[in-house]
């Protein structure tokens, strides 16, 4: 069983989604500040965290910040904001997925275990992998993982790791950022494209190349993004 930990100040919707989750076979806490989550998290150590962004005693995007400065614990955002910005904000700051309230029990569980295939991947054998090879770079597209010219695992995120799919499966081509988010998730994402930009800047800063080299994600200005590596 998956362990999720919730941190969400209504209490009546704390116990449905604690209910909800337990019927579809999570292993489930709840908390209703900061305070309890970060007690709760050091116990627990849950496979995913779902977050509210409005707390009383501080800010989800804050939590979500910290969290991903020292783990890789899958995040879920959810929250009653349908502002465009908060989605941003919260995926910028590393979060693996927004859903805005109300949302059912089945595609909130879906949405956690498309999080879990990143976090708990399965080792597939040798025979079976499919990976792509870019600039010194090996992208393992079973397990989710990338790795350095050097060997260093490089630590992504669901919607980094979806957007690189994306990219390396499409080299050298012009993309722009509505293909891109139809691409990666379709219509649910349509209409973010500052989404993408914080994405292409994330990968940027995790894909370093020496100065000289060209760049592995060019802006192509007024039209969107392209891969420029070769890939294998």
């Amino acid at each position: 069983m998956s362990k999720v930990l919730i941190l969400e100040d209504d209490a009546e919707l704390r116990a449905e989604l604690h209910e909800a989750l337990e019927d579809e076979a999570f292993e489930v806490r709840t908390a209703g500040t900061i305070a309890e989550f970060w007690q709760t998290f050091q116990v627990m150590l849950p496979a995913v965290a779902i977050l509210d962004m409005n707390l009383p005693d501080g800010r989800g995007r804050d939590v979500v910040r910290q969290l991903r400065s020292q783990s890789q614990v899958g995040i879920l955002v959810l929250s009653g904001q349908r502002d465009e910005a908060d989605r941003v904000i919260a995926l910028e700051l590393g979060a693996d997925d927004f859903v805005t309230k109300p949302c059912g029990p089945r595609e909130l569980a879906a949405r956690l275990n498309a999080i879990l295939r990143r976090t708990e991947p399965a080792a597939p054998p040798p025979s079976k992998r499919r990976c792509a090879s870019f600039a010194g770079h090996r992208l393992d597209l079973m397990s989710m993982e990338l790795r350095a010219p050097g060997g260093e695992v490089l630590p992504l995120t669901t919607a980094e790791f979806q957007l690189l799919q994306v990219f390396v499966e499409r080299p050298q081509r012009v993309l722009s950022r509505d293909q891109l988010l139809d691409l990666m998730r379709g219509q649910d994402w349509a209409g973010y494209d500052r989404t993408v930009d914080g994405l292409v800047s994330r990968l940027r800063k995790k894909i370093r190349q020496e100065a000289s080299s060209p760049p592995v994600l060019k802006t192509v200005h007024g039209s969107g993004y392209m891969f420029t590596p070769s890939v294998t």
